[in-house]
């Protein structure tokens, strides 16, 4: 069992309660959509000492626990203060021994994988689908440079993909993509357990990488990015990628700092920001979003309560949106509670799944408000892209 290797973390659970908080609401999305304690991080310890000594068993019964996980890394955030539990990390395993020992898991699960290893993406459509956004680009071959979006950005976000690269583009980035070459990135694997699959995985996409000559990866996606840069290297046993890897947060606050574009159209909006938990809390890196944000002409900042590594989930992690859609919805209707407490016109990110989320969250609150990627404002701001984009009565056909 792969949760042996923690049987120490496990087994210093003192059933604190940081991880779980005072209210339902407070931190947890898990408990706050499945009311059981066993749904909270001490919960799901208590399984894994359970399943260690053997009064317990890996079921599909269980499996809603532990798949049910948003893997927010909120309880290792607040465990820090306590135990310093990789309660993330022991999920993980907890999933990985599902598959090991053959327990069926979420259907929903295991078709998003299948669907992705055949076909490319999570959403089964064809290659050439992948690289529509990119119609009216160009890239240039061998720059070193890979613009990878990922599966969101390709299939559900194009018209706001192609805007961003517009951007990077507009401030001297020369991009190469890969085209019909380009699949998942292989998250799909290991957030569901098939560790030995996602190994393959990351074998043959290093592989494809070195061979395209790919000297550094600029991607919109928290969990590309964080499959690169922290996946691959576990799972290839490697200190460190061979690649370097960059979110385009870090990217767009570049552009601000080393004044690569002149933003001078006003944005004349109440913006707020919601952090994306996979460069938030795993990540630490909550400030670059703000600073871009901040520097815009016109913009009137706000936070929302809860925010950096107090930030409430969007519901979109874990792949919860797949497997239990309705306990994700539920989670977005709760931080789009905190963005209109915050009086924001405007919510924005630097994440597509958190913006997919929160905006299928204002639809089910009924709220008039537009999520938007920082790097639209920025579009905005530098005359790349009309005003109308920030209005909530807008919608790209896409």
């Amino acid at each position: 069992m792969r949760i042996k290797e923690f049987q120490d973390m496990i087994y210093a659970c003192g059933r604190c309660n940081y991880c779980r908080g005072q209210d339902f609401n407070e931190r947890c999305p898990e408990i706050f959509t499945q009311i059981w304690e066993s749904s909270t991080g001490r919960g799901r310890m208590a399984i894994a000492r359970g399943i260690l000594e053997g009064k317990l068993d890996y079921s599909e019964e269980l499996g809603e626990r532990i798949f049910g996980c948003f893997m927010c890394g909120r309880c290792r955030e607040e465990c820090k203060k306590a135990a310093k539990i990789d309660i993330i990390a022991i999920t993980k395993a907890m999933r990985a021994d599902f598959v090991d020992q053959g327990v069926k898991i979420p259907e929903s699960g295991s078709s998003m994988v299948n669907i992705a290893v055949s076909s490319g993406n999570i959403f089964a459509d064809s290659p050439a689908a992948h690289a529509k956004w990119a119609q009216g680009l160009q890239f240039v071959r061998g720059s070193g440079t890979l613009f990878f979006p990922g599966c969101l950005a390709s299939h559900r976000f194009k018209e706001k993909t192609n805007i961003l690269v517009r951007l990077l583009q507009a401030a001297g980035y020369t991009l190469d993509f890969l085209g019909d070459d380009q699949t998942c990135c292989g998250t799909p694997l290991w957030i569901t357990g098939r560790t030995a699959d996602a190994k393959k995985w990351a074998q043959n996409y290093l592989r494809k990488l070195k061979k395209h000559g790919v000297k550094e990866i600029i991607t919109p996606c928290p969990s590309c990015f964080r499959a690169f840069d922290e996946e691959y290297p576990h799972l290839l046993g490697m200190e460190k990628f061979p690649i370097r890897v960059r979110h385009t947060g870090e990217v767009l606050e570049e552009i601000v700092e080393k004044k690569k574009l002149n933003f001078k159209v006003p944005i004349n909006k109440r913006v707020t920001y919601h952090d994306p938990c996979e460069i938030g809390r795993y990540r630490g890196i909550y400030e670059p979003a703000r600073r871009v944000i901040r520097a815009l002409p016109g913009v009137d900042f706000v936070e929302m309560e809860r925010n950096r590594a107090d930030a409430f989930c969007c519901g979109g992690g874990g792949a919860v949106k797949i497997t239990y859609e309705h306990h994700s919805n539920t989670v977005a209707e709760e931080r789009i509670r905190d963005f209109v407490r915050s009086g924001a016109q405007v919510m924005s990110t630097v994440c597509p799944a958190c913006e997919m989320n929160l905006t299928h969250g204002t639809y089910a609150a009924d709220v008039q408000a537009r999520v938007l990627d920082v790097a639209e404002l920025m579009a905005v701001a530098a005359g790349i892209v009309d005003r109308e984009i920030l209005e909530t009565d807008y919608f790209p056909e896409d």
